[in-house]
């Protein structure tokens, strides 16, 4: 894949929204047909976030986004660019994104919503961001990242129950003017029908020419091998060929942001990619695969702690839609300031 050649852009701070509601293992067990100990054996996970049914995925949005815009000191009118990535929107018009900038007072024409790219949407968002901002007199994009994983999911289903919970993440994108920024990235697909989520009309229609099964069930399914397989397979490598490509080593990355299928996933990446476990942080332990939002919650931990500070190297890896992948290597043209993330004992902005 190619080296970045464009105008240098980077990301220049992270922000998280996150529900209120805490869901246990324990919780989600007066349900399914399973116990905490076994989910938190097989996916590291105890427990996610849950909205309310009164709350929606734009008030997350529009949370996440505010705290990333006010971390960097941007006013909403500065927004050259938003990209808005959701496949689990309240609605599926109006848009999301327009929704999201007059919620906001963001009044640039250059709005996108990514609706398919579901897990992958992090590294497809930024890197897409990234190509608009090439645009002569753009300076600034805002992503944002929000799902709503936990309506997608069968309350009974314990395979895909366990795994999913709800975020929303921001990152404010700004061109540089040295060198520094994105370097290269790696971005690939591959057709999988292992993970289906239908639209309503779809329900019970049968599609004679479909590569699919003819759905029975609105919500959302996985063959839970398959995707392990494949993220197995295809994260690890992308991070290769997007370090190879920009000429640095694992050992001079300062922290890798990887989707956060589930916690124990998300360490065996590390080790595949042959980076320290402090250097791959791991938030689904807590939060569980927010989806699109996910490698942003890794971006987030990695600023605050100090591991996304200017000149350093840091990667993004995502994979999701059966299947979209992707990875994006930068060296940070400064530091990126991780916002408070309200109630959660995370702590206060760093960076």
């Amino acid at each position: 894949m190619p080296r970045w050649e464009l105008a240098p852009v980077s990301p220049s701070s992270v922000a998280l929204a996150l529900p209120d509601r805490v869901v246990t293992n324990a919780e989600l067990c007066e349900t399914l047909d399973t116990t905490p100990e076994w989910i938190e054996k097989k996916t590291g996970i105890r427990e996610r976030r849950f909205l309310e049914p009164h709350e929606s995925v734009l008030d997350l949005a529009a949370e996440a986004a505010e705290k990333a815009l006010a971390a960097d000191g941007v006013r909403p009118r500065e927004v050259d660019v938003l990209l808005v990535a959701c496949t689990t929107p309240d609605w599926i018009m109006p848009s999301l994104g327009v929704s999201l900038a007059e919620r906001l007072g963001i009044e640039t024409p250059r709005i996108i919503d990514l609706t398919q790219h579901a897990c992958a949407s992090a590294a497809y968002g930024i890197y897409t961001a990234a190509c608009l901002l090439q645009e002569p007199g753009l300076e600034t994009a805002l992503v944002v990242c929000a799902e709503r994983g936990s309506g997608i999911t069968d309350p009974d289903d314990r395979v895909t129950r366990i795994f999913f919970g709800d975020a929303a993440g921001a990152v404010v994108l700004r061109k540089s003017d040295g060198p520094d920024g994105l370097l290269s990235y790696d971005l690939g697909n591959v057709f999988s029908d292992a993970v289906r989520l239908p639209n309503h009309w779809r329900l019970h229609q049968e599609v004679p020419t479909s590569t699919t099964d003819t759905p029975r069930s609105p919500y959302i399914f996985m063959d839970g091998n398959v995707v392990l397989r494949e993220a197995m397979t295809r994260v690890p490598k992308s991070l290769g060929e997007a370090l190879s490509t920009a000429g640095v080593t694992v050992d001079e990355v300062s922290g890798f942001a990887v989707h956060q299928a589930n916690a124990k996933l998300v360490r065996q990446i590390g080790r595949m990619a042959g980076a320290d476990p402090e250097r791959v942080p791991v938030t689904a332990d807590t939060l569980g695969n927010t989806a699109a939002a996910s490698p942003l919650t890794a971006l987030w931990r990695l600023a605050h702690e100090g591991r996304a500070r200017r000149g350093d190297h840091i990667v993004l890896g995502a994979i999701g839609a059966g299947f979209l992948f992707g990875s994006l290597v930068f060296r940070l043209a400064g530091d990126v300031v991780a916002a408070e993330v309200e109630g959660t004992g995370w702590g206060s902005g760093g960076g």
